[in-house]
């Protein structure tokens, strides 16, 4: 649910501002807002002042450290929590900011990188042995040929494939530059390359090369490494350096691991020090001030005003004063929104994340979706078989990242999920399709999905009737919640008029009697007419819309029903194999794609059904964050 937020002030002596910000930021629950440039407090005039010249350069030293150390932690591989060594930690500023650390920093960091660049020098060393030594093995034996003739020089190219058609013709010119003192090798090096390697007198090296570059064919040039070898030498040296270069890399990778064990957590609390400092010193511009009194403004959970007043009363006496002061009508929409739910619902939050967050007053659609969420995704899955899978692999994800907040929260959605999937495989008569029924072992409690198609369709569309006309409640709920009474008339209007229509389209289908239509009737042009008084043409509009969001709800139905289809198809194609184990092998591979389509699939759906067809009701977005000032370091 949104929370009560309460505005609150506090005023003190100006001596005490830095204190007093310490121990906001230690307490961690009050939302500091920034005062504006003048305000009038009792006939006496406050302005808010740039921050100290010190302490704006003690700010930017410390963001450059902080910048500089993340850079060093972002460099060194995570290491483990049983593998850190517990590092000495400077506990004053002066000591963070000495030139005895920054050296330390320094020499740090120079290492890091160092080793870094090292290893990024044999990675491409590494990749440029296997570029190169395929071409060398397919020359080296003509290369071989040529050994030991010294008043000769050897060149070797690569020509594509698509256009060895050259090979004549450059013989040809070759034959002519050195007057036919020459050998020309041929060698196919892969399906795309033929290698070349040519013999001439040395004294034709500058004619030869010449005309290799302007016939656009790559000569092979070899790595500076190996540029005074021979391409046999070459070819032996690339062999042996690529056995010794993996041993390197691993040297490296021990080295910056025995780094990390030392420095990554010490570098993690150092880096929470300096945010948490520098946070404090931002907070500073926020407060007003005169020349002997502070004054600092916010907001804070109503439920935890007696928290912030005890807290502050034990620690500075009647020195500093805090106070609640009532919120004006222009700040309603500037009030952040601090939403916090059961433990159970909690999970269901990270859904709000994609969205911008609701105004406050409005409503906390959280246990609406732990409501809808896992009984839409129940509903498509409906598999006691697929459900029993989910849940176990839920609870492994959330055990093997119960510290990975996103993670663990979305494992703990699909628990409960897979819960309400097994309670629908129940009512169903499904486990792995009609496995079960096969076995003697379940038969269908309320309808069967593939026979009865018309009353599950029936039902999607009523379950969607009913989210949409919760949402349009909501709205309305909204609306008198913050004294909108035109709007709230508005929603309400049109909720009767999609009701008219409905009992209309029901008496046309002669699901209901005739006799209903003529009231039916006069209630809907009623409802109209108010409606279009209120919003226009745009009113009777969304009446329409929220039809077609009704029957969008019929998704529901048409996903579960293929998910049945293909669930029997994998049970009767492994049936077909007259093998048991072939069967098995056949039936598992299809029923594991279903499942992973059983996840996706009604995840996406039921979303989309809520972002789309029930928040669009209700949901008003605008609202700004509750983001209390407080550490995050040690």
């Amino acid at each position: 649910m949104i929370k009560v937020m309460s505005k609150i002030q506090l005023i003190g002596s100006k001596g005490l501002l830095g204190e007093v910000i310490k121990a906001l930021h230690e307490l961690g629950i009050v939302h500091i807002e920034s005062i504006p440039s003048r305000i009038s407090l009792e006939d006496t005039y406050l302005k808010r002042e740039p921050i100290e010249r010190e302490k704006a350069l003690l700010k930017e030293r410390l963001e450059k450290v902080l910048g500089r150390l993340k850079g060093i932690y972002m460099l060194l591989p995570a290491a483990k929590a049983e593998e850190m060594v517990e590092g000495i930690i400077p506990v004053l500023l002066a000591d963070i900011t000495s030139n005895a650390f920054l050296d330390k920093v320094d020499s740090l960091e120079q290492e890091v990188r160092g080793l870094h660049a090292e290893r990024a020098g044999l990675s491409e060393e590494i990749s440029s042995i296997e570029r190169y030594e395929k071409i060398l093995k397919g020359i080296a034996p003509l290369v071989a040929k040529l050994k030991g003739i010294n008043s000769f020089e050897t060149m070797g190219i690569t020509i594509d494939r698509a256009k060895e058609d050259i090979i004549p013709l450059l013989e040809t010119e070759i034959s002519r530059i050195t007057e036919d003192k020459y050998q020309l090798f041929v060698k196919d090096i892969d399906k795309d390359i033929v290698g070349v390697v040519i013999t001439y007198p040395k004294k034709y090296d500058a004619k030869i090369k010449a005309l290799i570059s302007s016939e656009a064919i790559s000569e092979i040039k070899l790595p500076e490494r190996y540029a005074e070898m021979t391409l046999f030498d070459a070819l032996k040296n690339m062999v042996r350096r690529r056995e010794d270069v993996p041993a390197l890399v691993s040297d490296i990778d021990n080295k910056l691991n025995a780094l990390s064990e030392k420095w990554y957590k010490t570098l993690e609390r150092l880096m929470g020090l300096l945010r948490d400092t520098i946070d404090e010193l931002k907070a500073l511009a926020y407060c007003a001030h005169t020349r002997f009194t502070f004054v600092i403004v916010g907001w804070i959970p109503k439920e935890k005003f007696n928290i912030l007043s005890s807290t502050v009363s034990n620690r500075f006496g009647d020195r500093v004063i805090v106070r609640e002061i009532q919120v004006r009508e222009d700040e309603i929409d500037l009030i952040p929104v601090y939403i916090k739910n059961p433990k159970l619902l909690r999970p269901f939050e990270i859904f709000l994340r994609v969205l911008p967050p609701p105004k406050y007053g409005s409503v906390d659609p959280t246990p609406y979706l732990a409501l809808f969420f896992p009984t839409f995704f129940g509903l498509i899955l409906g598999d006691i078989g697929y459900g029993i899978i989910l849940f176990f692999l839920s609870l492994y994800l959330k055990k093997l990242y119960k510290t990975k907040e996103y993670i663990s929260n979305l494992a703990s959605i699909f628990v409960i999920s897979s819960l309400f999937a097994i309670v629908f495989g129940i009512l169903f008569g499904e486990f792995f399709g009609d496995l079960g029924e096969r076995l003697g072992l379940l038969h269908p409690i309320i309808f069967d999905r593939l026979k009865a198609m018309k009353v599950f369709l029936l039902l999607s569309i009523g379950i969607g009737l009913g989210h949409v006309t919760l949402g349009l409640m909501l709205a309305i709920v909204n609306y008198i919640h913050r004294g909108k009474g035109k709007e709230a008339l508005a929603k309400a209007s049109m909720l009767i008029l999609l009701f008219t229509l409905i009992i209309i389209l029901a008496v046309l289908a002669e699901y209901l009697p005739k006799e209903m239509i003529t009231p039916s009737v006069l209630v809907m042009l009623a409802a109209f007419i108010i409606l279009t008084l209120l919003e226009g043409i745009i009113g009777p509009l969304e009446v329409l819309k929220s039809i077609g969001n009704i029957l969008s709800y019929a998704r529901i139905m048409a996903i579960g029903t293929a998910s049945v289809a293909l669930a029997m198809v994998a049970n009767k194609l492994g049936g077909l194999t007259g093998n048991v184990i072939l069967g098995i092998l056949i039936a598992g591979l299809i029923h594991t794609i279903n499942i992973f389509l059983g996840i996706l699939s009604p995840s996406i759906q039921s979303l989309r059904l809520h972002y789309v067809e029930f928040f669009s009701k209700f949901y008003q977005t605008g609202g700004r964050r509750y983001e209390p000032f407080k550490k995050t370091g040690k």
